[in-house]
C-alpha cells in the first residue's frame, strides 16, 4: 500500500502545477487576475 500512496502523492504534485499553468494562462494583466476585467455579475461575487 505504501507504493500506491507515493504514486498518488506524486501524481498530485505533478498535476496541480500543470493544471495551474493551463488555467492561469487566461489572464493577460494583473487587472484580469484581480478583478476579472469587471465581467463577473454581482451575485457571483457575493
Amino acid at each position: 500500500m505504501r507504493s500506491l500512496d507515493l504514486a498518488v502523492i506524486g501524481l498530485y504534485l505533478v498535476a496541480m502545477p500543470v493544471l495551474g499553468l493551463l488555467l492561469g494562462g487566461r489572464q493577460k494583466s494583473s487587472q484580469d487576475y484581480f478583478v476579472g476585467s469587471r465581467q463577473l455579475p454581482w451575485w457571483a461575487v457575493c
